[in-house]
């Protein structure tokens, strides 16, 4: 776990399957994304992000979608280049 590799879930491409590593939120807003499965250590797949717009994961077989200022205080890590 290198914090060095890790990205804010707003830059992550259409596509990606991302390991989510750190919530920067306030108490509100972490208890809202964990009831939806959003936790430190779940793996989301990034379904649509065009770069301009909310985000839309999938987590468990639902689909989740973040406004593009949530998605930023996201930090996810990508491992497909790492094989984790």
């Amino acid at each position: 776990m290198n914090p060095a590799l890790w990205m804010p879930l707003g830059m992550v491409p259409t596509g990606r399957s991302v390991l989510l590593r750190r919530v920067q939120t306030g108490h509100g807003l972490s208890s809202r994304l964990a009831a939806m499965g959003l936790l430190p250590g779940m793996r989301v797949q990034v379904c649509h992000n065009d770069r301009n717009g909310p985000v839309i994961l999938g987590i468990n077989g639902s689909r989740v979608m973040l406004g593009r200022g949530t998605a930023n205080k996201l930090s996810v890590e990508d491992t497909s280049e790492t094989g984790i």
